[in-house]
């Protein structure tokens, strides 16, 4: 099956109004643009690799080929988008839910939002998932994506020199899946790239541990 250019995904039960806060701009003759509403759903999965309520996909044929015909406009339109996603998954309060068999993976350290994931495709098929905490300010979320969408147009304009591509080039021999998680460092305000998610969850709740010991 051909992958759309864009891919978005929101609960069934989200007001009919919302579908026009997201379609608003974005649509453009040449775009394919798979939206769907879908009912929730029960994951056995670790809680850091669910979706958000709000998921959205953009994939390798958007850089590659539609941003090539329709011009940098659209990218800048889609950045605004995906700000203006953010400011109303920022208001959203999800209980995390998991299915009855994995209830004991719910980390209570996770202080990343359930609301909202955006996954963007690299060159080399990976899918970045960028995770936003909780703690953080709305506009480091929106800073920090307006960053990344800047890092992932370098990715796929620049000969493998650009951040992504070298940090994927590092890790390229190592045996791990297609996901790469990118969160963003308190500190710093920056995008931190992670591919060995279960050796951060573990150095997170030592820190965490730490930090209550002190």
């Amino acid at each position: 099956m051909k992958k759309p250019h864009i891919a978005i995904e929101i609960p069934e039960y989200f007001p009919k109004e919302f579908d026009n806060l997201i379609l608003d701009e974005i649509t453009h003759e040449k775009l394919e643009l798979d939206f769907q509403r879908s009912e929730p759903k029960m994951f056995a999965a670790l809680e850091w690799v669910i979706p958000g309520l709000i998921a959205t996909y953009i994939f390798k044929p958007y850089f590659e080929s539609f941003l090539k015909e329709a011009g940098k406009d659209h990218y800048q339109i889609l950045k605004k988008k995906m700000n203006t996603l953010l400011a109303k998954a920022k208001g959203m309060h999800v209980r995390k839910v998991t299915a009855s068999e994995s209830t004991k993976k719910l980390d209570k350290t996770n202080s990343q939002t359930g609301a909202i994931s955006i996954f963007l495709e690299t060159k080399q098929g990976y899918l970045i998932k960028l995770l936003y905490d909780n703690n953080l300010d709305l506009s480091v979320w929106q800073q920090a994506t307006n960053q990344m969408f800047d890092l992932m147009e370098m990715h796929y304009e620049d000969n493998d020199n650009d951040p992504i591509s070298k940090y994927l080039n590092q890790i390229s021999e190592q045996k791990i899946g297609k996901e790469i998680f990118a969160i963003i460092d308190p500190e710093t305000k920056n995008w931190t790239l992670i591919h060995n998610l279960g050796q951060y969850i573990k150095e997170n709740r030592n820190n965490n541990k730490d930090d209550k010991n002190n």
